[in-house]
């Protein structure tokens, strides 16, 4: 009797088991399946600084999960001499990291943001050494650093499509020696990124 009681066990216990295999999965495993095989990377292109200055400003972002980011931007001044405000930078790259908030979905990413950056870039100066200003003035390449912070609102189609308006203001660290130095110690950071999530 003993036996059968143990074979019966067994019997059930193995049933259970391979009906426990067989069942749907859960919502959190869903989830969790949906989060693994989501788009996690983005690249964009500033569309307000190649119509108004020109430049060419690529982004990319490694989304980290459903409330945070962190990516890169590059900015190359394509304009040369033209335009007298574009001296303020001629190549830059900002290391950002951005933190989500409203975001609904588990692999959302999306929505209002704030971010905090630190941004690289050269710049080139003129100044005049001659008191008379008889001589042409001398040009030279200088390079600084400032830190910052920024907010904005990004939008994600279902099919990957986004659009990212965001701004920032970052104070310059200090590292160019200017002789005649007239920029500002605050900078400005922002944009309208167009681009995909892939």
């Amino acid at each position: 009797m003993k036996r059968l009681f143990s074979l019966l066990f067994s019997i059930l216990i193995s049933t259970a088991a391979f009906a426990q295999t067989e069942q749907e999965p859960t919502d959190s495993e869903k989830r969790l399946d949906a989060f693994t095989d989501a788009k996690r990377h983005e690249l964009s292109l500033d569309v307000s600084a190649a119509l108004a200055i020109p430049a060419f400003q690529p982004r990319y972002e490694y989304v980290l999960g459903r409330y945070s980011g962190m990516g890169v931007d590059l900015f190359i001044d394509l304009s040369g001499d033209d335009l007298d405000f574009s001296d303020l930078e001629q190549f830059s790259i900002t290391p950002f990291y951005r933190q989500y908030f409203f975001s609904k979905e588990d692999f959302g990413a999306k929505g209002f943001y704030a971010e905090g950056f630190l941004k690289a870039y050269t710049f080139e100066d003129s100044y005049n050494d001659d008191i008379f200003i008889q001589n042409p003035p001398t040009e030279d390449t200088y390079f600084e650093t400032a830190l910052g912070v920024g907010i904005g609102w990004k939008w994600v189609s279902n099919s990957g499509f986004m659009i990212d308006v965001g701004f920032g203001l970052g104070r310059n660290l200090g590292f160019a020696d200017v002789p005649d130095d007239w920029r500002p110690d605050v900078i400005f950071r922002g944009g309208v990124h167009f681009g995909w999530r892939f």
